[in-house]
């Protein structure tokens, strides 16, 4: 059936925004007419604010498009200054309403809803062309499971809508390629800016099986739903396999498939017919995300022979640390042994830690850089500013304990946007400077673990760390060039990855 309502959904600084994505497809298959528009994209710590000619050229194309409603896609609070002030703009300049998703308006309505006509809470994959409907039609927008509506002063609040059957979802569209855009700088593309992406992404799951750690936003979203579903569904194998196999025949540079799912499904049944069908019909590298509690030789086993490359663990911290202040039930014993298990299967490890914490103390870094000595190499380190995303248990305990202020909370600090990923080049106390040094240095596989004990037992360098950091950023930069080499010799690095990593003022540590 076709719709005649002209929609146009926005992603802020994300080419690959699968909620955008996720959306524009659900609508697409109502017949509704939709805009995808990807305005600027990210660049490692660093989100600059749109120009003038930006904002201009995203006006233009919702004149050109005749849009009646635009949606933004607010994927975080830190989003939500960027978002308030492209709303005005966007109304000033053509006078249609605006409506707001994401984690944003889904963690935060009551301050979202302050500067959107409408915004989405929750789940409004089905939802959404419902609301559109009634749009259209002249129906009652005002009782929409999933939305909230603004007239004037007064706010209609609706509960979320009911959970979305995974597998009847129709997948991201890339067949499409007139209706969508990329603004940046003085230039509006047109296309799919990600179609030439040699890494796709997808989810096989929502959800999370653990729920507990205090920094996450699922702690925010488990609520929303208890009581109206699974915490942790699932997409059936032969879901997952006919979305690569639709995908491969449009996006033609696919290299390796990114699972990035909170922790990859780990039912005995579900990967034994993952690894019977992913082979034979999709033939694809891949990487997932896992959790130390979940880490098991076989299933791993089965996914290595299915075409298993690489995998992400989250440590985040000792387990003093996640265990006090993160909720997060993980010993040291299970990630030791999680990293035994991936290198006897020789899949390699992208462990994960979480610094710029106001929680460590110096015996939990000492504790930390200990674990990290002990794991078996080789393993790549990534290192994640914590995020204090507004609300969560962790920001309202920390804030209560007095170690941070409400600046230091996302949408009001900037903090994830200047080190998402860590850098050595960032203002810390000198403690800090050394321990973080210290990090980067000992994964390195051309340095002696009995060089990283000199370093760390050096009561120079604990004085004046300037030396260590030094000798952290030249082997940084060593090994960013020998991952640079790697990916094009794989066909994996694009100038799109060297524009977003290659920032000189912030580089990320690897």
């Amino acid at each position: 059936m076709a719709r005649s309502l002209r929609i146009a959904v926005v992603s802020l600084y994300a080419l690959e925004n699968n909620g955008v994505r996720h959306v524009a497809s659900s609508l697409r298959r109502a017949g509704f007419p939709v805009t995808e528009i990807y305005f600027k994209d990210w660049i490692n710590n660093n989100f600059p604010w749109p120009t003038e000619d930006e904002v201009q050229a995203l006006i233009r194309l919702l004149r050109e498009r005749d849009v009646q409603v635009v949606g933004f896609s607010v994927r975080a609070s830190a989003f939500h200054r960027m978002a308030s002030y492209l709303t005005r703009r966007v109304r000033h300049a053509l006078g249609i309403p605006v409506l707001w998703g994401g984690m944003h308006p889904t963690f935060l309505p009551e301050r979202a809803i302050r500067h959107a006509d409408y915004i989405a809470v929750g789940e409004v994959d089905d939802a959404v062309v419902e609301f559109f409907s009634r749009m259209e039609e002249g129906g009652d927008i005002r009782t929409v499971p999933g939305f909230w509506v603004r007239e004037g002063d007064v706010v209609h609040r609706n509960d979320i809508a009911p959970l979305v059957d995974l597998d009847s979802l129709p997948f991201r569209d890339y067949h499409s390629h007139d209706d969508k855009f990329h603004i940046e700088g003085r230039r509006v593309r047109r296309g799919d800016p990600f179609i030439d992406n040699p890494e796709y992404t997808l989810l096989a799951s929502r959800g999370c099986p653990y729920w507990t750690c205090t920094f996450c936003s699922n702690t925010l979203t488990r609520p929303l739903y208890e009581g109206k579903g699974p915490k942790f569904r699932v997409r059936s194998v032969e879901h997952i396999v006919r979305e690569l196999e639709y995908a491969k025949g449009l996006c033609k540079d696919i290299r390796v498939v990114r699972f990035d799912d909170e922790v990859f499904p780990i039912r005995a049944d579900w990967i034994e017919e993952f690894a019977d069908k992913w082979p034979r019909r999709v033939g694809l590298p891949f990487e997932i995300l896992v959790d130390p509690r979940m880490v098991r030789e076989e299933p791993l086993r089965r996914l290595k022979e299915a075409g298993l490359r690489a995998l992400c663990m989250g440590i985040q911290a000792d387990e003093s640390v996640n265990q006090r202040f993160y909720n997060r039930h993980t010993t040291n014993r299970q990630i030791i042994e999680a990293q035994r298990i991936f290198r006897k299967l020789d899949i390699q490890s992208n462990l994960q830690v979480i610094w710029d914490d106001p929680a460590s103390t110096e015996e939990d870094k000492d504790r930390l850089f200990h674990l990290l000595m002990e794991l078996e190499q080789p393993f790549e380190l990534f290192l994640f500013g914590l995020t204090i995303y507004p609300q969560t248990h962790l920001a309202r305990r920390l804030h209560r304990e007095g170690r941070i202020t409400e600046a230091d909370i996302e949408g009001v600090g900037t903090h994830a946007f200047e080190q998402f990923r860590v850098g050595l080049n960032y203002p810390r106390p000198k403690a800090d400077q050394r321990w973080l040094a210290l990090l980067v240095l000992l994964n390195k596989r051309f340095l002696p673990r009995s060089l990283i004990w000199k370093l760390y037992e050096s009561e120079r360098f604990k004085r004046d760390p300037a030396p260590l950091v030094a000798l952290a950023q030249a082997a940084n930069l060593a090994k960013m060039a020998a991952v640079v080499a790697e990916m094009t010799a794989r066909g994996e690095m694009t100038p799109l990855l060297i524009r977003r990593w290659l920032n000189l003022d912030s580089l990320v540590t690897m």
